[in-house]
């Protein structure tokens, strides 16, 4: 399979997060649009083949997530205990930082490696914030807002229009040209919710077949997508550290014009580490019977980095 990095910036305010499944359906319905019902269904079956496109959640550029052990050592003593604080509130950390501690990743380690890093000022983030949005209601017999006038609320998060942002494709079923093909298909139509009235309105700069940094050796992985893992991989996982969620994910497309809300589903989240004997090249799955549309599915692959622990 091969892995592409994929580089975009985020030109207006975004409902939507950036996240693996949500990715994962915008590329699924662009080859609806671009080509037609069979490409669609072709692409959605690959993956019941057992020949899945992995997709990554969205970062910030030159970021990856910080993988979720704990940050003690088995004795449990905490020593700077303000600096610790600060580490337990970090979700994301440098990818070269990354590369020091995939080949020995150990509580130790990854303390000092964060701890670097948040006072080097150059590895400040981004600015992204999110604020809530008083919007009026339009009545959809006059065209107009109601003479009492109603309003309703949306969380939009705003990016720093100078921090690009990325996300990894890994796959075998499509090829580059027809991957940027896809990305502009994603981009004339934008990206999740309120794309019609100027929401999620992405530039993608940049594409490029590179892989990602990994252990030589992985006795483990870290997903950097949300996952939830097929019922007969609980059983290959020898110990595990993670992050729970519950989603609530809604289908896209013209179905979000009819029937939109999916059932909700528990996943592990982007960053979860699992020790394995042995590191696959996927696990997860794709769920059927998540809607009362049987051609619905909701995407729920990790992504798989190799790392090496000591814990």
């Amino acid at each position: 399979m091969k892995t592409f990095r994929v580089k975009f910036k985020v030109l207006s305010p975004v409902i939507t997060p950036f996240q693996s499944d949500t990715i994962w359906g915008h590329i699924a319905w662009a080859c609806y649009y671009i080509w037609g019902e069979k490409g669609c269904k072709d692409f959605i079956q690959a993956h019941k083949n057992g020949n899945p496109t992995l997709v990554s959640n969205a970062y910030p550029d030159g970021f990856l997530p910080v993988p979720h052990i704990p940050l003690v050592g088995k004795d449990g003593e905490i020593v700077e205990r303000e600096i610790f604080k600060k580490l337990k509130k970090r979700n994301l950390m440098r990818i070269e930082n990354f590369e020091k501690v995939k080949d020995g990743l150990s509580p130790d380690k990854l303390f000092e490696v964060l701890k670097e890093e948040v006072s080097d000022e150059r590895f400040v983030i981004g600015k992204v914030v999110t604020e809530t949005i008083l919007r009026n209601k339009i009545d959809r017999l006059i065209f107009t807002t109601a003479e009492v006038g109603e309003l309703f609320a949306t969380d939009e998060t705003f990016y720093d229009l100078n921090m690009p942002m990325w996300f990894a494709i890994k796959t075998e079923f499509f090829n580059k040209g027809e991957i940027e093909t896809i990305l502009r298909c994603v981009e004339l139509n934008g990206f999740g919710a309120d794309a019609s009235v100027g929401r999620g309105r992405i530039k993608f700069i940049e594409i490029t077949e590179q892989g990602l940094p990994e252990a030589s050796d992985g006795n483990a992985f870290m997903s950097i997508s949300n996952f939830i893992p097929a019922g007969d991989e609980f059983v290959e996982f020898e110990d595990a550290w993670y992050k729970l969620f519950t989603k609530f994910p809604k289908a896209g497309g013209h179905f979000a014009l009819i029937d939109p809300f999916k059932k909700p589903l528990l996943f592990f989240e982007a960053g979860s580490v699992f020790k394995v004997s042995k590191v696959k090249d996927h696990y997860g799955c794709l769920i059927e019977n998540v809607h009362s549309n049987k051609d619905i599915v909701q995407y729920a692959y990790a992504f798989p980095i190799k790392v090496k622990l000591e814990v």
